[in-house]
This record gives C-alpha cells, structure tokens and sequence, in this order.
C-alpha cells in the first residue's frame, strides 16, 4: 500500500514537471487537470489504512520515490491501474479499502485518457 501511495505521488510529480516544462496552453491545463484527485486519494489510503492500522511509522521524507516518477504519463497511468488491480486481487485489503482502490483504479482510467492526450 506505501508502494500505491509513492506512486500516486510520483505521479503528481511528474504531472508539475510536464506542466511547468511545456509551452502548449492547452497542455499546460490538461497536465493540470491530471494532477486532480491525487491528495485526496493519498490521504484517504494514508488514513485507512496506515493510521487506522497504527502503521504510521512508515512514513518519512523520503515518501516521494525517484525511481516512481516517470514523465510518460500513459506508462504511469497503467502502472498504477496495474497496481491497484493487484492490490485489491491479493485479497488482503477489506471491504471499505477495495472499495477506496476501485474509486482510485477508475479514476486513473479517466486519467490514463486524458494523458493520451497530452
């Protein structure tokens, strides 16, 4: 799950990376627009599962992984649709977390169009 969470971080990252390097108005918006929903998403796993579980231990200044941020969002997009399918099919999660990760996995499907577009 902390994997999820610097994923969906890196992604973040990378989406500002593309949004301050391009010179395409509309690309700019649209690199933007990628980036929306992903601090929610990373506080509600962080308080799901890791706070509710009292594993909040795990987390520290290096939560931002650099081998995670990749500027070609596609790829991103369907790393982590392929994570979060993973995640809820180890039959691990609860209920309420599936439930969490699935809001997630079609969020990104949403994004992964949008970032076909870039």
């Amino acid at each position: 799950m902390y994997e999820l969470i610097q994923r969906l971080i890196a992604f973040k990252y990378a989406c500002k990376v593309n949004h301050w390097s391009t010179d395409n108005y509309s690309k700019h918006l649209l690199f933007d627009r990628l980036t929306e929903d992903i601090d929610t998403w990373v506080d509600a796993i962080a308080e799901t599962y890791f706070m509710a579980e009292d594993k909040k231990s795990v987390f520290n200044a290096n939560v931002l992984n650099p081998k995670f941020i990749n500027r070609d969002l596609v790829k991103s997009c369907e790393t982590i649709i392929s994570h979060l399918e993973e995640l809820q099919n180890d039959g691990e999660t609860n209920e309420g977390l599936n439930s969490l990760l699935s809001a997630i996995e079609e969020g990104f499907l949403n994004k992964l169009a949008l970032a076909k577009l870039a």
